[in-house]
């Protein structure tokens, strides 16, 4: 899968975020988004996701252009900061919301959530609630969820911002095993050192531009 962005512009009001922002991402590789604070990474995040709109340009999933505020869900899947966890909400329940809601079979979506469960070791976790789980365990049980529809590509906002650096190196192994699996992944991060870890390459959005920086390793 590749997801094309063309001449993308947002502003919020008149101070202009980014312009005419032109890049590719495939569901084959790991993409960092570095930059400081400001920038907009996670709105262009957002923006991939359909959760922001956008003032122009156009975001297109393969051949499909996607109207602004549209995505599509069984292709991009997003990771949040805060991981947005329903608290009321068992793991298990948490988990198998978007499938259900999407028209999976329930036997179908138990048994992908079980798998995926026991692939990021959390399946002893599955009837607790939210509040009685570690950051690292929250983290898990969001990206076992944000992978229930089998997207192509993870968008990760600040993903090692709550984490020591024993539950970074876990989720660095868990971001491969994903690539491996081919789950491309766009990851948005002010960690340089875990960027250069898990990255094919890094983006930098710049005063309003996108520079890539293909790392020598990649």
């Amino acid at each position: 899968m590749i997801i094309s962005v063309r001449q993308l512009s947002k502003s919020f009001g008149d101070r202009s975020i980014w312009k005419d922002i032109d890049y590719d991402f495939t569901s084959d590789e790991i993409v960092s988004i570095a930059g400081k604070s400001g920038q907009g990474k996670t709105t262009f995040l957002r923006c991939l996701n359909g959760l922001e709109t956008y003032d122009a340009g156009t975001i297109s999933f393969d051949d499909k252009v996607m109207a602004v505020g549209e995505t599509d869900a069984k292709k991009i899947g997003m990771v949040f900061q805060g991981y947005h966890l329903f608290p009321k909400l068992t793991v298990w329940e948490n988990i198998l919301l978007a499938p259900l809601y999407h028209g999976i079979e329930r036997e179908v979506a138990e048994e992908r959530a079980m798998q995926l469960m026991k692939d990021l070791d959390i399946e002893d976790e599955k009837d607790k609630y939210p509040r009685a789980l570690s950051g690292g365990q929250k983290q898990r049980v969001a990206i076992v969820r944000a992978c229930m529809l089998e997207p192509d590509i993870l968008c990760f906002d600040e993903p090692t911002s709550a984490l020591d650096a024993d539950t970074i190196e876990k989720l660095s192994a868990t971001m491969k095993s994903l690539k491996q699996k081919g789950i491309g992944m766009i990851v948005v991060t002010h960690d340089r050192n875990f960027a250069e870890k898990i990255s094919d390459r890094i983006l930098h959005f710049e005063n309003g531009n996108l520079r890539e920086e293909v790392l020598a390793s990649a």
